[in-house]
């Protein structure tokens, strides 16, 4: 057998030369080798020829981007297990992350990258990947003893057995290593169902429709709040769903823990079916809690969901709030503690409860007792690393048929809760300027039109972006372009750099889903321009409009 190392090799994908060499330097180590692209086609070239044991990409690159190669790789056999992580130097945009985890991600890493964090996940990967293809060679071999044994032992019943025991062996070896290969396929978002609040929505339209239509006019604010209310409500599970996405170093700060889990209510609810009741049971007066918000309520909605996968047939999920005085010396050591007192959070369930012999795996990375393809095994592993990082603790109890509950301990602090912003201001109005809109969805150009025109602006509508580039040319006054980003024919950056040939201080304010991302991109937005993202209220792109024209009229 040869000693010699075989190569694992990980796929990095950026546009700049410069960003290529640098993540070379800052991962290399002994047995690891890479495959550099600076297009989405050259990394597809490099894939169909490769076994990648990770690929780094960035987000935005010209042509193909990062999503688009992300989905190709999902979509291919030979790919779709590849984890994936996504470099960019966006901003922390929500939907953007929720897009990518979509795509198949399991991470989405903020430049500029710290160092120690990118290698560390780097180095888990190439250490999965490693003991993957061990066991794949160690079942190989296993089955090759098994055919050589057989073939030459099958005139001993008892040998026979025992090679017999040994196939199955290397058959369950082959199922671990294929299983493994699920590993990092990480995916923010959860299943959600929007019936009920479209049905607000619809239902209060269809309403107003037909008393306008009969002139029964004096009820329409009722419909419209409930319409209102029935959208807000669906942008703001929306945001909550796509937040759920984000994995980041913690940034612990001092948190009121049974707001938090109210706040999160709603979302939990969603998440689970008609047969299973829900139960907040939440100690009053309790203190602050230091932790990171996003990643408890990540760890709080992942026992949840584990709580309800446990009753297939139905029963109750109880959330409940405690404070925990783990004085006794020794009860502190066994729940893995120091001494003192503790917020704690308790999720349980009715449901079928852990078999004994499982329950000390539970919190291992990677282990499940759910069907291949139906869990990664990290939820529970993730929760623990999650507790023992913020200076707490995770502790189980289950019975067989009578369910189970999770408990984690958070540390508690005096510190106050920071303070929130004050809301904004009315929204600033224009005084006529001209504002040339550019947008090929005809209800969102329809909106701002109406918006602008609100606001006292004069707007100037065009469907269809090269139709804009004549006027664009002529010599209109035109104060400001809004744009949306992904028009067909051509995009709004291509307009904009259009637009800057004729007019070089035109202010242009982008308008598109995923836009926090390009905000501080280089190369995306220039002087003068801005973004904001859909959907937007009236104060906000009021206050984007008169940003970028007062910017111009006091120059």
């Amino acid at each position: 057998m040869s000693s010699a190392i075989e190569t694992i090799y990980f796929l990095i994908v950026d546009d700049l030369e410069e960003n290529l060499v640098a993540l070379e330097a800052l991962l290399r180590r002994e047995g690891l080798g890479f495959l550099r692209a600076r297009s989405g086609e050259e990394a597809l070239e490099l894939l169909l020829k490769h076994e990648i044991a990770l690929a780094l990409l960035d987000v935005q690159m010209p042509g193909m981007d990062g999503f688009e190669l992300a989905e190709f790789m999902r979509g291919n056999e030979r790919t779709r297990h590849v984890p994936i992580i996504f470099l960019t130097a966006g901003s922390a945009d929500t939907q953007r992350r929720f897009r990518g985890y979509e795509a198949g991600a399991v991470d989405f890493i903020q430049k500029p990258i710290e160092p120690e964090m990118l290698r560390g996940k780097a180095n888990v990967f190439f250490d999965l990947y490693s003991q993957r293809r061990a066991l794949a060679n160690a079942a190989d071999q296993l089955e090759a003893q098994v055919r050589e044994r057989t073939a030459a032992l099958e005139d001993a019943l008892n040998r026979l057995r025992d090679e017999t025991a040994e196939r199955e062996r290397a058959e369950a070896s082959l199922r671990q290593s294929q299983k493994m290969e699920a590993v990092g396929q990480l995916t923010g978002g959860i299943a959600h169902d929007f019936n009920n609040m479209l049905t607000g929505i619809i239902g209060s339209l269809d309403l107003m429709r037909r008393r306008i239509a009969a002139g029964r006019l004096d009820d329409l604010d009722r419909y419209m709040d409930a319409a209102t209310t029935s959208a807000d409500r669906a942008a703001a599970l929306t945001q909550r769903l796509l937040a759920f996405s984000r994995r980041q170093s913690l940034d612990a700060q001092p948190l009121e823990l049974n707001a938090l889990i109210q706040s999160m209510s709603q979302l939990v609810e969603r998440a689970i079916p008609e047969n299973i009741a829900f139960a907040l049971a939440l100690e009053p007066g309790l203190p602050n809690a230091l932790a990171d918000a996003n990643q408890l309520e990540n760890a709080i909605l992942n026992l949840a969901l584990n709580a309800r996968d446990a009753m297939p047939e139905g029963g109750k999920l109880t959330i409940e709030t405690s404070l925990a005085d783990l004085g006794d010396t020794s009860v502190a050591s066994n729940a893995g503690l120091a001494a003192g007192k503790y917020v704690l959070v308790a999720v349980s369930d009715t449901g079928t409860g852990i078999p004994d012999d499982l329950l000390e795996k539970v919190f291992d990375p990677f282990f499940t007792t759910k069907p291949l393809g139906q869990g990664t095994g990290l939820g529970l592993s993730m929760v623990y690393g999650f507790a023992r990082q913020s200076g707490g603790a995770v502790r189980i109890h289950s019975q067989q048929g009578l369910g189970t509950s999770v408990k984690l301990y958070l540390p508690i602090t005096d510190a106050a809760l920071a303070e929130r912003c004050a809301s904004p201001g009315s929204a600033p109005r224009g005084d006529g300027e001209r504002v040339l809109v550019v947008e090929d969805d005809p209800a969102v150009r329809m909106l701002v039109r109406e918006v602008l025109e609100e606001l006292r602006y004069e707007a100037i509508e065009i469907a269809d972006p090269t139709a804009a580039v004549p006027l664009l040319a002529s010599e209109e006054r035109i104060d400001l372009m809004i744009s949306d980003v992904g028009m067909p024919g051509m995009n709004g950056r291509e307009l904009a750099d259009l637009a800057r040939e004729h007019r070089p201080d035109l202010p242009i304010l982008f308008i598109t889903g995923y836009a926090e991302h390009a905000t501080i991109r280089s190369g995306f937005l220039g002087a003068g321009m801005s973004m904001i993202t859909k959907p937007f209220s009236l104060d906000g792109l009021a206050t984007k409009i008169s940003e970028l024209i007062g910017a111009v009229t006091t120059e």
